[in-house]
């Protein structure tokens, strides 16, 4: 851990006034700082109100901002020490919200990727047939895939759907097409909205911890410990009128990934 004190010139450009969402702006101004290194990793930040003053904004809002960063794994806090950025920043993923992991990669600044392993079709024994809703022995579409942010894996997943998807209304997709846009949008869900037009509307999700076995390694090709801790995740993903679109089996490497879920009376 680098204990050096980060200088207050870095944060002295004062943020502009006209910005409606203060909190945010001043969470990514730390944040661009982190990814370029310019606060490189391990350092100690200075105290809320000197970050307050360089910033030209209230400590309430660099409070705010430095919360929003830890909750994303990009600072952590030494009660009576200091603030601190993480030698490995890892994804904060809301469990209360539905959306593109991909998208989240995105938006904390990372660069999304795919090893795509396998796609290919399957018949729908009656397990993957009861949970889709569709008759056994239904083709379905198989895909296993890493997918990655910065070139560092972070969720290993299992993808299956109805192939009909592939050949419906103005939709004409083949296998080799939808590899194409994996690799190309990496984001099932783009996917889903944008090409087969069935947008995704909510999911619900089984999650359990589990640890790595040298079958789970082998089969998603990780250069992990056997052993690791791993979240999985069992979501089935529905369209607006209720019809279950996408059946997913994700397993978060817990390194690289933190989990939030907002709870409310």
């Amino acid at each position: 851990m680098n204990d050096e004190r980060v200088t207050l010139e870095l944060f002295n450009q004062s943020l502009p006034p006209y910005q409606d969402n203060l909190v945010v702006l001043t969470a990514n101004r730390i944040r661009e700082m982190i990814e370029s290194r310019a606060i490189p990793p391990g350092s100690r930040l200075p105290n809320e109100l000197e970050l307050a003053e360089a910033m030209g904004v209230s400590r309430g809002t660099v409070r705010a901002a430095l919360s929003l960063l830890q909750q994303q794994g990009l600072l952590w806090r030494r009660q009576g020490i200091g603030t601190f950025v993480s030698e490995t920043p890892m994804l904060e993923n809301r469990l209360d919200l539905n959306f593109s992991y991909t998208a989240l990669i995105e938006s904390l600044g990372h660069r999304p990727g795919c090893r795509l392993l396998d796609c290919h079709t399957i018949s729908a024994e009656s397990d993957y047939a009861h949970r889709l809703d569709v008759e056994p022995g239904t083709t379905l579409v198989f895909i296993r895939r890493v997918r990655t942010a910065d070139d560092q894996p972070v969720v290993a997943s299992l993808d299956i759907f109805r192939a009909s998807l592939l050949n419906q209304g103005n939709t004409r997709l083949d296998l080799e097409a939808l590899k194409e846009l994996l690799i190309h949008k990496v984001s099932l869900y783009r996917i889903f909205e944008e090409d087969l037009h069935q947008p995704i509307d909510y999911g619900i999700t089984r999650l359990r911890p589990i640890v790595a076995d040298t079958q789970f390694i082998r089969q998603f090709e990780l250069d992990i410990p056997k052993g690791s801790a791993v979240l999985y995740m069992e979501q089935l993903d529905y369209s607006r009128n209720r019809e279950p679109l996408l059946l997913s089996y994700e397993y978060h490497l817990a390194e690289y990934s933190s989990f939030t879920i907002y709870r409310h009376r």
